[in-house]
């Protein structure tokens, strides 16, 4: 009995320890496939690597393509925050036109769904900044 009892405690701690690996894993590797592709000040270095190896640019073929895409970097920049803008006001008169045709009650699941919407986008935000790698463009990545 103590034995059997031992046998399925380690088994349950194998199977506790696995399971963490497994989404700590997952974590790990969700965080790093934000980190660079997900955010804009990375994406000269993320464009510019999958470039160079599937293109296979030497050293300064690498180099001016990393120039070009920092050049443009600006001028990129301004483009997504003028679609931003745009896509916000979109959904804004989407989102009352919408309550239009909800009865009090529904509209006040729908306020409290938008805020748990906005919540959740500033917590994805603030894992963004906290990812962003320091100026300079280190690759290493950023400390918990």
């Amino acid at each position: 009995m103590k034995k059997t009892k031992l046998a399925l405690l380690l088994l349950t701690a194998l199977l506790v320890g696995v399971c963490i690996g497994f989404y700590g894993n997952a974590a790990i590797i969700r965080a790093r496939i934000q980190r660079y592709s997900q955010i804009p000040a990375n994406m000269p270095e993320h464009i510019t690597d999958r470039l160079t190896r599937r293109l296979q640019l030497n050293d300064g073929q690498r180099a001016e393509v990393l120039k070009i895409f920092q050049a443009h970097g600006e001028r990129m920049k301004e483009a997504r925050e003028q679609n931003r803008a745009l896509i916000d006001s979109l959904i804004e008169q989407a989102r009352v036109a919408i309550a239009e045709h909800l009865t009090p009650e529904q509209q006040e699941e729908h306020r409290k769904l938008l805020d748990e919407l906005k919540e959740r986008h500033r917590a994805d935000r603030a894992l963004r900044r906290a990812m962003t790698p320091p100026p300079g463009g280190s690759n290493a990545p950023a400390a918990p």
